[in-house]
Parts: C-alpha cells; structure tokens; sequence
C-alpha cells in the first residue's frame, strides 16, 4: 500500500479516535442492516474502556486488502452527540475493517490476545478464528 493512503487512514482513525463518546458493538458484520437498527451486543461509555477498545482496535499493520467474511460484529462509533460517526467489522480477534467499503484495507491488529481479552470483558467471545460466532451478550 503506497504509504501516503496509510497516512490518510491513520489520519482519518486518529480524528474518529478524537471524537469517540462512545461505542456500541453490534451483531453482524459487513453487509447486515443500518446500524441504527441492528441488535446491541455491548455498550461502552466508560472512558477508560472506551480508550482501550479504540487502541486495540486502531493499532496495528495495514494488510493492503480486505478478509473475503464478512465479520462476526461492527464497532459502531457515537460522538458527544450519540451520532454514528464510523464503523468497523471485526474478524476474529486479529483483524479489523475500518469502513470498508471507503478503505478497502484491513488491520492486523497489534494485540489480539488483548482484543479478546477485552471483548470477553464485554460479555462476547469471538472464538478462535476469523469471524468466529459471537456469543454471550452484555
């Protein structure tokens, strides 16, 4: 990937990243319904969790193409105002599409065993692989 569209994306998650109130993890992932109306899985508004979801999820290597599933859960992006404002599909625990439709490039997470970590702290547990099921609930 040339490395000024990676700076563009990495400018892009770190402005996404500014404005996070707080996030929602909802079912599905790419190609599911609005995100308005898709079922809640976890909320997050604590700060400090929501700080380490967005690192977890905004750190990493670019892979310069997208996972051919369509993930198991969305990170749904809210500002001060509890609108949308970006969404991830998740892909396992190790891989992260950050708009994909926009981007068209996933990340390889730089934790993932502190991404599962985290999630099973929500409530879910992505399984083993890629796009493993979500179960539990929060």
């Amino acid at each position: 990937m040339p490395a000024a569209a990676e700076e563009a994306i990495r400018a892009w998650l770190e402005d996404v990243r500014s404005r996070a109130g707080a996030a929602l993890l909802l079912a599905g992932g790419e190609l599911g319904p609005p995100l308005d109306r898709r079922p809640v899985l976890a909320e997050v508004f604590d700060p400090g969790a929501l700080a380490g979801l967005l690192a977890l999820t905004t750190r990493g290597a670019f892979t310069g193409d997208v996972c051919r599933c369509l993930g198991s859960v969305t990170v749904a992006l809210l500002d001060q105002d509890a609108e949308f404002t970006a969404s991830a599909s998740l892909h396992g625990t190790d891989t992260v599409s950050w708009e994909r439709t926009r981007f068209r490039n996933d990340l390889t997470v730089a934790d993932p065993a502190g991404l599962a970590a985290w999630l099973r702290r929500a409530g879910l547990d992505l399984g083993p692989g890629p796009s493993g099921p979500a179960r539990g609930g929060a």
